[in-house]
């Protein structure tokens, strides 16, 4: 089958062949554009760093500063601050001090004078022990009641240290080895007590031993004596602290006057008013306290100077006696020995030199004062004084019976020499008595004179402590009100 010719008919010759019409078609898709082009990075602006709590505290401070009510505010919590600082450190310093003066009172001079009261009791009864061994079966019932009381009192003291005292190591292996050494020392003494009544020689050789126990390098006297060092040390050290100066807690106080005068000064100068009733306020109550601490300070500081010079006669009055205690058993261990050995010859030497000095009384040709010339130099007045020169004379004189006694003794004459040691009158005995009894009243009066003079250091600074506070809270709360004022004409 033939399909018919779609050709359109031809054109005739000599005509213009005229144009088709074209369909209209999609128009065509326009090129592919390239991959656009990445612009250069634009310069990020820089973010300012957070600043931090004490850098924006600052800035507003300096902002602040630029206008007077931000100059107040700044001025008056400056003032605030000063005043606070300035009755905390009072309170604190004062304190302290009170505290170390009530130590002082309560715990470090009782407990020097337990421990000095302790080693003389046990000197004495191991003088007294020597004594009564001298009489042998005539022994003087006042003489053992003497002994017994001398121990007793020592076990008392013992008891009072071990109740008084704050615990430290030093102090307890003392008082441990005391304890425990004086029941072995009584039992030596009543051994030798028994032994001497029935005319055994070896009384003689128990009691030595004895001796031995008390005196030697690490014996209950050493104890006793080392006990009483570390106590007196301290109980200065306690002194020391209750006696310093509260310098910052004085320094303050004129910071905070110098301060609070300056703020008014300033007011004055820009108000041209003269008074501020909250900032004048405030400057009393800073100087009562100033003032009310420099003097409390300064009755205190006097009242342990008083105390201070009562502790120091005390001291060698506790000296003098306890040598005076070491000479006289010393003497009676010599008849005891028999002439066997020179050593407590020799220690009773050594004591009556530590009591009169090198020469006589006064000190010598090499002038170099005994215990009693410098007790009788320490003493707090005339009446200890006198005591002192009536203790020196019986020493004097003790000293002179004893070249007698000794003297007897090396010509053999050992009953003679016994009863111008242990008799009841001329003797050596009879002269130690008056020492020992001029001691213990020159030991109570300064003792007195150290108590009175320790409660008026301590009473001194009572109240002081809560005083500081409350002038504190008053005068900050008043220069509050003061600077207030003067921010209130701001609005």
């Amino acid at each position: 089958m033939t399909h018919p010719s779609t050709a359109p008919p031809a054109s005739p010759p000599g005509t213009a062949a005229t144009a088709a019409p074209v369909p209209p078609s999609a128009p065509p898709p326009p090129p592919a554009s390239p991959p656009p082009r990445t612009a250069p990075d634009a310069p990020r602006q820089a973010v300012p760093p957070r600043r931090g709590v004490w850098a924006e505290w600052v800035g507003r401070t300096r902002r602040a500063a630029g206008t007077e009510p931000g100059r107040l505010r700044i001025i008056g919590a400056l003032l605030a601050g000063l005043l606070l600082l300035f009755g905390t450190v009072t309170a604190y310093q004062v304190h302290a001090r009170a505290a170390a003066a009530e130590s002082v009172r309560d715990n470090g001079q009782p407990m020097s004078a337990i421990a000095a009261d302790l080693y003389r009791s046990l000197a004495d009864a191991n003088t007294t022990a020597a004594t009564g061994f001298l009489a042998g079966a005539a022994e003087d019932p006042a003489v053992r009641q003497r002994y017994e009381t001398d121990i007793a009192n020592a076990g008392a003291q013992l008891a009072r240290a071990a109740a008084d005292t704050d615990g430290t190591p030093e102090t307890r292996r003392y008082l441990e080895f005391l304890s425990r050494e004086l029941p072995v020392y009584t039992g030596l003494v009543e051994t030798a007590r028994a032994n001497n009544r029935q005319g055994f020689p070896l009384g003689g050789a128990y009691l030595r031993y004895a001796d031995e126990q008390m005196q030697r390098d690490d014996g209950l006297l050493d104890a006793a004596e080392a006990l009483y060092r570390l106590e007196t040390e301290r109980f200065r050290d306690d002194m020391a602290d209750a006696a310093s100066r509260p310098w910052a807690a004085l320094v303050l106080g004129v910071l905070v006057l110098a301060a609070l005068a300056w703020v008014q000064r300033r007011h004055f100068l820009r108000t041209n008013r003269v008074l501020n009733p909250g900032l004048l306020a405030a400057s009393a109550a800073s100087l009562v306290l100033l003032l009310w601490l420099g003097g409390a300070h300064a009755m205190s500081r006097t009242a342990h100077d008083g105390a201070d010079d009562g502790a120091r006669s005390l001291s060698a009055l506790n000296s003098a006696w306890i040598e005076t205690l070491k000479a006289h058993g010393s003497e009676s261990l010599t008849l005891v020995a028999r002439g066997g050995s020179s050593e407590f010859e020799d220690s009773y030497q050594q004591s009556m030199t530590a009591l009169r000095g090198d020469g006589d009384s006064d000190g010598g040709d090499e002038g170099r004062p005994g215990l009693l010339a410098e007790a009788a130099g320490l003493a707090g007045d005339g009446a200890v004084a006198a005591i002192v020169a009536e203790a020196a004379e019986a020493t004097d004189e003790w000293h002179t019976r004893h070249g007698e006694a000794r003297e007897a003794e090396l010509l053999g004459r050992y009953d003679d020499a016994v009863r111008q040691v242990i008799g009841a009158s001329d003797s050596t005995g009879e002269t130690f008595d008056r020492v020992d009894d001029a001691l213990r009243r020159a030991v109570a009066h300064e003792q007195e004179r150290f108590d009175s003079a320790a409660g008026r250091a301590h009473g001194t600074l009572k109240g002081l402590t809560p005083g500081a506070g409350v002038l504190a809270l008053l005068g900050t709360a008043a220069a509050g009100i003061g600077i207030g004022r003067r921010l209130s004409e701001y609005r």
